[in-house]
């Protein structure tokens, strides 16, 4: 039997779902050997995470050169940022569920229309919203997460060069997304490997002042991220418009906006932005509980090459999770529940799996790992003491996020928002604070507080992914 399409441009038509119906580079997770699909599937995101941390960690190597001062003042500007554009979730993620669930049940026409209307609604809320209030609010919200003078002479300035281009970081989210719920992960690699190479070129260039560079310090790092985001998404555009990969965004077709599709992306992706938004108020919290304590910037500038450090595990994590929305997304299109389940719990092994080696090799190896990015004596310490402790919870963290990502796969996306307002942004902090300030343990119970609230988290998200109940669920 046909099925009827919208295609975008106020007309309709018929047709056959076909599994090759989608074009490009494409891993179909509706057939096949499931461990070897979801492999196919995850290596170019695991790849393209990994790419990611080498940027932090080469902006934090650099910035670190200037002093411990630099670097607290790049790590609170990007809670700040991150926080902040917490928005983009909910569209990348509405995105991500609808165009795999489309890509399962071979609805091309309604995929490619998802996509276009991704980036209009992408476009609008950066230059309506998070621009302006990011550029304006960005000196304030640094004073209250506790920067020094000297934190918020690098910090402010450097946050609010990012907010200054932050749409171009903004729509790549949504690139990725729509290719990924398509089962198309190496282009999005490929992306991000041109991007990363190039942000970590202009940051020798425009940090030190290379050759006819200007020497700019810590604001060359914002402007080599904008740059180089900027020429990626601009070849991102032109991939989607080229109609030769996963999904297409036709120029000439109406740009008129769909509410249906609106509704459906928002319906499945204010969730996820709301639950990202809490996560980094969390984190935010943190890094006030930890300016409270004794080692106050240090320990904010240990946290933050810890951050970047355990960012390897974290990526992955982020990575299994985006393989578990398409894989168990595209089943549920097909109407394949049990495969579904089964890719939900093979990607979840995975992560924990990965993040286990990981995790071993950051307690052995933590003092080098830390002596990498600073010589300072207490920043090492602290530092230490973070990726020893923190280590624990490596495993927690990305087996719940590959179950998240599962969850929100069959279209139930309100229950990982509900456990990560429980245990990450309510039990997380208070147990850190508890800890740390209460008990008077100091950074090791802002460590051992973060551990606890991410085993509570993973062992809700798989008694929720036990129970079945997503697999009555219907969003396209």
């Amino acid at each position: 039997m046909g099925i009827m399409t919208n295609n975008g441009d106020g007309s309709s038509s018929t047709s056959t779902p076909q599994p090759d119906q989608m074009r490009g580079r494409r891993v179909d997770m509706t057939q096949g050997h499931l461990l070897r699909q979801i492999v196919y599937l995850s290596w170019p995101i695991v790849t393209a995470s990994l790419l990611q941390v080498a940027v932090g960690i080469a902006d934090i190597k650099m910035v670190g050169v200037i002093g411990s001062d630099a670097i607290a003042a790049v790590g609170m500007a990007r809670s700040v940022v991150f926080t902040l554009i917490a928005i983009v979730f909910a569209v990348s993620t509405g995105v991500q569920v609808l165009v795999a669930q489309y890509s399962g049940s071979g609805e091309r026409a309604n995929a490619d229309a998802t996509v276009k209307q991704g980036l209009i609604t992408i476009a609008l809320a950066t230059l309506a919203v998070i621009t302006p209030v990011g550029l304006v609010l960005s000196g304030w919200i640094m004073a209250q997460l506790g920067a020094t003078e000297a934190v918020m002479a690098y910090g402010v300035p450097y946050l609010q060069i990012l907010f200054g281009g932050i749409l171009f970081i903004m729509l790549s989210f949504v690139i990725t997304a729509a290719l990924q719920g398509a089962g198309d992960t190496l282009t999005p690699l490929i992306l991000l490997l041109f991007a990363n190479s190039l942000n970590i070129l202009l940051n020798y260039l425009l940090i030190f002042g290379v050759g006819p560079f200007p020497r700019m310090g810590v604001p060359g790092a914002a402007f080599a991220t904008i740059i180089s985001r900027f020429l990626a998404t601009l070849v991102g555009v032109v991939i989607l418009m080229s109609g030769r990969f996963a999904v297409t965004v036709h120029l000439r077709r109406s740009w008129a906006i769909r509410w249906d599709l609106w509704r459906r992306i928002f319906y499945l992706g204010i969730p996820a932005s709301i639950q990202g938004f809490t996560r980094n108020i969390a984190f935010m919290l943190i890094i006030k509980i930890l300016s409270l304590t004794t080692a106050a910037m240090y320990a904010i500038s240990a946290y933050t090459i810890a951050g970047q450090i355990r960012g390897i595990t974290i990526l992955v994590g982020l990575a299994l999770m985006a393989a578990a929305t398409t894989a168990v997304g595209q089943n549920m299109g097909a109407g394949d529940t049990d495969r579904a389940a089964a890719s939900g719990w093979l990607s979840a092994k995975l992560a924990g799996g990965l993040s286990i080696v990981a995790a071993i090799t950051y307690a052995l190896l933590a003092p080098a790992l830390i002596r990498l990015f600073s010589t300072d004596v207490q920043v090492i310490r602290v530092g230490t003491e973070a990726l020893i402790v923190l280590a624990i919870s490596e495993p927690f963290l990305t087996a719940a996020m590959s179950l998240s990502g599962s969850l929100r796969g069959a279209g139930d996306t309100y229950s990982p928002l509900y456990i990560s307002l429980v245990c990450t942004s309510v039990l997380g902090p208070l147990a850190c604070y508890l800890l740390a300030i209460v008990l008077g343990m100091g950074t090791v119970g802002v460590w051992i507080g973060f551990d606890i609230a991410m085993g509570a988290q993973l062992v809700v998200l798989a008694w929720k992914f036990a129970q079945g109940h997503w697999k009555k669920l219907s969003v396209t």
